[in-house]
């Protein structure tokens, strides 16, 4: 399969991505790039919505629920915009209809950001058949395919695959459900599926997000939204860190989501620049929707989003207090914030120091302070030896510009705040104080790492702006003092020149050495047959003929960490253990550890009746990761001396056998 054969994937994904939030976002009042912006963050939270309310309908998950709940919302939006709280004062003299320039530098920054990140994806992810062969993605893939099978992607039961004694548990569902939802729209595989949807994420989700934070808070200006966008896709920590670590892929959709919800935030504490006009509370009623999106994509994000805003809340804050100052209005006018302030110092405190798992301290420091926050500032995280020039040096100037303007000074604080967590799960000695401040991220320095650039592809966006407009001032005062007007028309072909250049020197400089050889030396985690591989072509070529050789209703025997319980991903195959925790039910442990002695064992033979197991997979003794758990499966070992079965199907080392014993 090739990449250009994915094209109508990837078309339908981002209409599954952006149709249902573009049309709720219309609905209650957003338009052109705003709606856009917020279109994609809207559309995870109406299907992660959708989907934890549907099972209690008793309905099954597809893409038609989607559209009911879609429609629903966007009807109850419209018949909201006609009461008095919700409809939109038209008078106010800060809205500004966006005319083509910034449309185009929007447009542009999307398009040119967008084609670079998927240029870089396609090639870490090989063949679109291919799978990130990593610990978290056999349950992510089984995942997928428990959605299909059982038509239930809610977030209160998707925890129940990693158990096969069928509990529930929570687990967030909304990434999971959009690969679900395209697998079953367009008939592809759960491989190809994943990897059209983290594409459609990292390339389309991602610098919408961005280009749209970039114009609610530079204002109408081309070349920031321009620039914001083209320097998204110039990261390392974002989004292929988090495409190859873990993988984190539902982390990497709630990410690619927090400029959105940004977005919002800045436009409800009225720092919005020259944006079309948007009532409080339809904003409002917006972050709800989004925040719900992000909660489902990964619950972590929600403490990211806090940290992420809590300087522009305050800095907003302190604003309206001093405007109302100077009117001399009086205290009431003072109440409202006062009481917005409390609230969410007391929300602030209340999600930190409860949404975190339980304690999870597996990796530890790995840089001293100094060269943390060396890695920080020059975004090549995890202590990588290269660094991308281009967008580290935008970033700094950046962080000059907005410290300067004192405006924008809040997005220098953010920058600093997750530079400071970033550096303290880097540097900091595990302890108390340092699973406080990263513990709701795993103590993970790789997912905080993924957070720095929001804000520093946007810092670099403004650092852009900033330059085109003393470049632009300088011409127009040479042009003055030379006693000369240049014609209206000249003037804009030399702006359309000039941001032109701005393009294709970003565009060239964001592809930096660094990124690229992170990109080469990743792209093993995606290999075949790799001497880390969880699954070798010739397991890939067994299990694309388990259609035709292992009835639908029967179950498959498989040790997890040699790559065999994916042969519920790709075939819908019930196996005896769907993910690397393994099992607690006593008969498939039997299973898993007696049964080459079928028939001398007679516990054996029970557990084989009373599982249902009826073939067996042995893919060898190459694990995912050197654990003990993966020894534990003895019973599956040795098979071709065994009388219990016999062989059904080889391709090189992998084999399917059918159990002949105790049926």
């Amino acid at each position: 399969m090739s990449w250009w054969s994915t094209a109508p994937l990837l078309m339908a994904c981002i209409a599954l991505m952006v149709l249902p939030g573009g049309t709720l976002a219309l609905a209650l009042g957003f338009r052109r790039i705003a709606a856009l912006g917020v279109a994609p963050a809207l559309s995870v939270g109406i299907a992660g919505v959708a989907a934890v309310i549907a099972p209690f309908l008793g309905l099954q998950w597809s893409a038609w629920v989607v559209a009911g709940f879609t429609i629903i919302l966007a009807v109850a939006s419209l018949l909201l915009g006609r009461t008095p709280l919700f409809s939109v004062t038209r008078s106010s003299g800060s809205q500004q209809i966006d005319r083509w320039p910034v449309l185009l530098g929007a447009a542009a920054g999307v398009l040119i950001g967008g084609v670079l990140i998927a240029r870089h994806a396609v090639a870490l992810i090989g063949n679109p058949e291919n799978i990130a062969q990593r610990f978290d993605n056999v349950f992510h893939l089984n995942a997928v395919r428990f959605i299909m099978e059982t038509g239930n992607a809610s977030t209160l039961s998707l925890g129940a695959v990693t158990d096969s004694t069928g509990r529930g548990a929570i687990y967030p569902a909304a990434w999971h459900s959009f690969a679900a939802l395209l697998a079953e729209v367009t008939g592809t595989g759960v491989a190809e599926a994943v990897n059209v949807v983290n594409v459609t994420i990292a390339a389309v989700v991602w610098p919408v997000s961005m280009v749209f934070l970039a114009r609610v808070v530079a204002g109408a200006r081309p070349v920031t939204v321009l620039s914001t966008g083209i320097l998204s896709a110039g990261f390392i920590a974002f989004p292929f860190l988090v495409m190859v670590w873990g993988p984190l892929f539902p982390y990497m959709l709630s990410v690619a989501l927090l400029p959105g919800a940004m977005g919002v935030v800045v436009m409800l504490v009225g720092m919005a620049r020259g944006m079309e006009s948007v009532s409080k509370p339809v904003l409002a009623i917006a972050l709800l929707v989004i925040m719900a999106g992000i909660a489902l994509s990964h619950m972590s994000s929600v403490n990211s989003m806090l940290v992420l805003t809590l300087p522009l809340v305050i800095w907003a804050g302190v604003r309206h207090v001093r405007i109302r100052a100077r009117t001399r209005a009086g205290w009431r006018p003072f109440l409202p914030i006062v009481v917005a302030a409390v609230v969410y110092v007391l929300v602030f405190l209340v999600l930190w120091l409860n949404l975190r798992p339980a304690p999870y301290d597996v990796w530890g420091p790995h840089q001293s302070p100094g060269g943390a926050i060396g890695e920080a500032l020059a975004n090549s995280p995890m202590g990588f030896p290269e660094v991308p020039v281009v967008v580290s040096v935008m970033g700094l100037a950046g962080l000059v510009t907005v410290v300067r303007s004192g405006r924008d000074a809040w997005l220098g604080v953010a920058f600093v705040l997750l530079a400071y967590l970033y550096v303290a799960d880097a540097a900091f000695d595990r302890g108390a104080w340092r699973s406080v401040l990263t513990g709701v991220w795993y103590a993970d320095t790789n997912r905080l790492a993924a957070l720095l650039p929001i804000v520093s592809a946007l810092l670099g966006g403004l650092a852009a702006g900033a330059m085109w407009q003393w470049l632009a001032h300088r011409v127009s005062k040479m042009a003055h003092h030379a006693d000369s007007a240049a014609p209206p028309l000249v003037v804009r072909v030399v702006g359309i020149v000039g941001a032109a250049l701005v393009a294709i020197i970003l565009a060239s400089g964001v592809q930096s050495a660094a990124l690229q050889r992170y990109l080469t030396e990743s792209q093993r985690v995606y290999l075949r047959d790799w001497p880390e591989s969880v699954l070798s072509s010739d397991e890939y070529a067994l299990l694309d003929r388990l259609d035709d050789e292992v009835p639908e209703d029967a179950t498959i025997a498989v040790n997890p960490w040699n790559g065999g319980s994916l042969a519920y991903a790709f075939t819908g195959r019930a196996v005896t253990v769907y993910h690397l925790f393994g099992s607690e039910d006593p008969a498939v442990q039997e299973v898993s550890a007696e049964l080459n002695r079928a028939p001398r064992s007679a516990a054996a033979c029970e557990a084989i009746r009373s599982t249902g197991v009826s073939f067996v997979l042995d893919f060898g003794s190459q694990y995912l990761a050197p654990n003990a758990a993966a020894t534990t499966y003895s019973g599956l070992e040795g098979l071709q001396d065994s009388e219990a079965v016999e062989l059904v199907d080889e391709q090189g080392a992998a084999k399917l056998y059918r159990v002949v014993a105790c049926q």
